[in-house]
């Protein structure tokens, strides 16, 4: 009895399967993505954007460790000693979302020169941001202070976006903070 059951049981399933193939193929597929995420997650992980930092992406692989390079998308943790850098202090800043990963590229890496003209920041003689005067809660801003040349396990991160809560007001980066590289997906 038990092994005309399984039989049955076995014929069912087949049957089904052919009468379902995409729901089959769906089922395998989610199987053998969902292996080989587990399989990488020591080095990699699928990140989903939760802030508007890069709008025209939603789905990022993060290499995990790898530290970045000139034009490269970077994964840091904001610490709470950041968003304490904004100037005028003694603001509220809860756009900061300590403790959550934040997206930025790679505008300067140890070694590069940063100089603060007016609200303009340059790396390398190059403007790479503004600063706006009142955030989005009329609250000051003021740019950040920087020693220059960027110090060896620094970074100045930013967005091209005129709010961009980045380097140009809390200051570079630190490699401790950095968790990797991300490549968007789409």
């Amino acid at each position: 009895m038990c092994a005309n059951t399984i039989k049955d049981h076995t014929r069912r399933w087949t049957e089904w399967m052919e009468a379902h193939p995409w729901t089959t193929r769906t089922a395998l597929g989610l199987a053998a993505v969902s292996l080989a995420l587990t399989a990488i997650s020591p080095w990699y992980q699928i990140y989903v954007r939760d802030d508007e930092s890069l709008p025209q992406y939603s789905f990022f692989i993060l290499h995990k460790g790898a530290l970045p390079e000139r034009g490269d998308y970077v994964a840091f943790e904001m610490a709470q000693e950041y968003a304490d850098r904004v100037q005028p202090s003694g603001f509220q800043r809860p756009y900061a979302r300590v403790g959550k990963l934040w997206l930025k590229e790679a505008y300067g890496l140890a070694g590069d020169t940063v100089q603060v003209k007016g609200r303009i920041v340059f790396v390398n003689d190059q403007p790479v941001a503004s600063v706006i005067q009142k955030d989005i809660f009329k609250q000051p801003v003021e740019p950040a202070q920087f020693v220059s040349p960027i110090p060896e396990g620094q970074y100045y991160l930013g967005l091209p976006h005129p709010r961009s809560f980045d380097s140009r007001v809390i200051g570079y980066v630190s490699a401790k903070d950095v968790k990797g590289v991300v490549w968007p997906i789409f």
